[in-house]
């Protein structure tokens, strides 16, 4: 999590550099957003399960549903830049905590981000061993610079995110392509007609 809040806050800041705003995601016309936010808010409930020590199926079967929903909200989005990495990126750790129960983690790589001595949050995480399946597609990157480890999957939305969040704060919509107003500036009365000037 600490990664893709970095990546995103990096997307934003460099976005805003060539002159996006945040205020243009709202006019991107997304579609299915009743998939994404409910996909965010289960997120929420499995740090609730980790930090209550409940796991087991229940946090596994709410990730994987959270993963499914948000899946589904960037199907509905895939022509959106960077829609395709996104995907690809949850899709791979979707499967790889689908076969293990929890996604798996490099305890070398934990050592090389400086978190030897670390927990595992139990429901969300859990140690790779010599019995883990697809081995490669979990935690095994250490990012020192953040004391944390991903996966080729976290790569792969990284890559997605940062042109996603671009196209999102720099979108035009057809209208202002051909030279029209804003849709909020006919929302907030711009397009009212025009001024009449009295004598």
């Amino acid at each position: 999590m600490p990664f893709t809040v970095v990546v995103l806050v990096v997307a934003i800041a460099t976005a805003v550099a060539r002159g996006g705003r945040l205020d243009r995601i709202a006019e991107a016309d997304l579609r299915w957003n009743w998939l994404l936010f409910p996909g965010l808010g289960l997120q929420v409930a499995v740090d609730v399960f980790a930090a209550s020590g409940t796991h087991g199926w229940a946090s596994t079967a709410t990730v994987l549903a959270s993963q499914a929903l948000v899946l589904g909200w960037i199907t509905a989005n895939r022509y959106r830049r960077g829609m395709p990495l996104i995907f690809l990126g949850l899709f791979a750790n979707a499967v790889v905590i689908a076969a293990n129960g929890a996604m798996p983690v490099d305890p070398d790589a934990m050592a090389a981000a400086g978190l030897g001595g670390a927990r595992i949050v139990a429901g969300k995480h859990q140690l790779l061993t010599d019995t883990t399946r697809l081995r490669w597609l979990a935690d095994v990157v250490p990012v020192a610079p953040l004391r944390t480890v991903i996966s080729v999957g976290d790569i792969l939305l990284a890559a997605g995110l940062l042109p996603l969040v671009h196209h999102l704060m720099t979108y035009r919509s057809p209208v202002e392509r051909r030279g029209g107003p804003r849709p909020s500036a006919l929302d907030d009365g711009g397009a009212a007609g025009p001024a009449v000037r009295h004598p």
